[in-house]
């Protein structure tokens, strides 16, 4: 008996915890954790879960996320709570969706849509030239609901599984919205006997282009449309969508697109990434490359200015650009500028002009926003940078009255000069041995007796010939040349 009792006694001790021995884990409490899968066949945006005694719905469990059609989320609740819960879900077209006295004791998932349905999903094929930006399904004659897409974007030639959650119905009208703002529409479509749904037109057959980059200049932005829909060079209305997205083609470059065009014939608007941009119209782009050059890029008209060197150094360089041009552009006078020497340069600026020279010492003075339309004779000299007038001192009373006077803007000399009436042969070089140097001005009046208009010819050192014709030799203006 006592040999009994020890043995009951020594037992007892050994089941008591000993100091510092760790409890057994599977003694405490499990957390308890949901898992919300989503088949509903819309985004889900909140979802609040709550044990089911609490009134006051909580937190947002999703916060700033989004629970996609066919998704799912594991929420963790804590320890010691209890298996009876309340959930309450807003979807993406602002219906909710509530479940009351839930046991996740049970089963930790919970399924939110009608979990006795069939999952319901449709593969659309975008077999387009662009991306399609919101896509929508709604059973016919209800609401175009919320976009499926969300955040998403389905790119040409790329399938999208479209989710539409557990239903019953099988009919749906589906719309897709394009990159360009175009619909197309696949009105009753039964997903239960056909789950393809290719969105095309068959009409637009597909056509490939190679596209060379040959403009000197980063090329940004493509825009191809039928012949004779493109828009004005300015403006985006007319062009569609940019067929590049956000890729850039540097200079010398060449890349392919496929487009679905109704024929071979196509406008075309290439944008340049310093803002520049040129339109090709009516170009065949199934029997050959389509170039940018640079060509078609609108240029201001050739403007003079002349410079005159009243400093008291050589100017060695000169930059002239339009004042809303980033850069200096090109050196405008390789030749540099001698003390007290003129030199009329044919600029392709607009009106309001930067101006910069730099001297020997490589100190550089420089006037912003010249309107040189209205000041075309700049005379360089101490303080011309904040002078009231750009051409003091250099005052020119131009032309006699009933003459015009020729002035040569170019760095080579006029060796031959014939004036003629309109209409007749070619006469006599009217400068003999002599010739009209670089920045060299000649007036000329017509004939005693003759008349105002005349055929201008003139023949520079390098064989280059420059016409005007008609020339009114009595308008007492200054004529550039060339």
């Amino acid at each position: 008996m006592r040999g009994t009792l020890m043995g009951i006694g020594l037992a007892a001790l050994l089941l008591l915890p000993s100091p510092g021995r760790a409890q057994n884990p599977g003694s405490r409490p499990a957390e308890r954790e949901a898992v919300i899968a989503n088949e509903t066949g819309l985004a889900v945006r909140e979802i609040y879960l709550v044990p089911s005694t609490e009134t006051d719905p909580g937190p947002d469990r999703l916060g700033a996320d989004t629970l996609p059609p066919g998704g799912s989320v594991r929420l963790r609740l804590g320890r010691n709570q209890p298996c009876a819960w309340s959930l309450r879900a807003i979807l993406a077209d602002e219906t909710v969706e509530e479940r009351r006295g839930i046991d996740l004791c049970r089963s930790s998932r919970v399924t939110l849509g009608d979990a006795s349905a069939p999952v319901r999903e449709a593969l659309v094929n975008n077999d387009t030239d662009l991306d399609i930006r919101e896509l929508y399904a709604a059973p016919p004659g209800a609401p175009r609901g919320p976009d499926r897409l969300g955040a998403e974007t389905v790119p040409a030639g790329r399938p999208h599984r479209l989710r539409l959650g557990r239903r019953r119905d099988c009919v749906f009208d589906i719309t897709a919205v394009m990159a360009d703002g175009s619909e197309v529409s696949r009105p009753r479509t039964d997903v239960c006997r056909n789950p393809r749904v290719t969105l095309a037109d068959p009409a637009l057959p597909w056509r490939d282009l190679t596209v060379n980059n040959r403009a000197g200049r980063p090329l940004g932005g493509l825009h191809v449309v039928p012949a004779g829909r493109g828009g004005a060079l300015d403006a985006d209305e007319g062009w569609g969508v940019d067929r590049m997205g956000n890729q850039v083609a540097p200079d010398g470059s060449s890349f392919r697109l496929r487009l679905r065009l109704p024929g071979c014939e196509a406008d075309l608007r290439a944008t340049y990434a310093d803002g520049a941009a040129e339109a090709r119209r009516g170009v065949n782009i199934c029997t050959a490359p389509v170039t940018f050059d640079g060509s078609g890029i609108p240029r201001p008209p050739e403007r003079p200015l002349t410079l005159v060197n009243r400093h008291g150094a050589r100017i060695e360089e000169i930059y002239v650009s339009s004042s809303n041009e980033g850069d200096w552009g090109p050196e405008r006078l390789p030749g540099g500028l001698g003390r007290g020497e003129r030199q009329t340069l044919s600029l392709p600026v607009d009106c309001v002009a930067d101006l910069r020279v730099v001297f020997p010492s490589s100190g550089a003075e420089e006037r912003r926003e010249v309107n040189i339309c209205q000041n075309p004779l700049v005379s360089i000299r101490p303080g011309w940078t904040i002078a009231a007038r750009l051409d003091e001192g250099e005052e020119d009373d131009g032309p006699r009255p009933g003459s015009v006077r020729l002035r040569n803007a170019a760095r080579l000399p006029v060796v031959e000069l014939y004036i003629d009436p309109p209409g007749a042969p070619r006469g006599e070089d009217r400068l003999g041995a002599t010739v009209l140097g670089a920045n060299e001005t000649l007036d000329i009046a017509p004939p005693e007796g003759g008349a105002c208009p005349a055929r201008l010819t003139a023949v520079f050192r390098d064989g280059r010939e420059v016409t005007r014709d008609p020339l009114d030799l009595c308008a007492g203006i200054e004529v550039p040349l060339p």
